[in-house]
């Protein structure tokens, strides 16, 4: 199975997720878009595939990740400051949606 899987098959759980966040946050790529994302998610442009994405991590940051293959996330971002999904997908939260709780936090 490729390690980005869910680009040739954009129907798998967390998708949209994956593919955004691969393209957005992956060391490759993170210095020249990762702001973009952020400024996307704050200001509520990408329209419905940035809706989809932020239904997406609120479901991971819950912690459902049905369907979802070991090991995604992070062969997705290639994250190195967190060392589990959870940490990363707070944070994440956190800096795209400040404004907003953590689902599933209760803060």
């Amino acid at each position: 199975m490729p390690k980005s899987y869910w680009l040739t098959d954009p129907s798998v759980p967390f998708a949209t997720f994956l593919t955004i966040i691969q393209t957005y946050y992956h060391p490759e790529v993170r210095n020249d878009n990762f702001d973009e994302l952020v400024e996307m998610a704050r200001t509520g442009r990408g329209g419905e595939k940035l809706a989809t994405f932020k239904a997406e991590l609120e479901r991971l940051v819950r912690g459902d990740r049905e369907g979802l293959r070991a090991g995604a996330i992070s062969d997705a971002t290639a994250y190195d400051d967190w060392s589990t999904d959870d940490e990363f997908l707070a944070w994440l939260w956190g800096v795209l949606y400040p404004g907003e709780r953590v689902p599933g936090r209760g803060l």
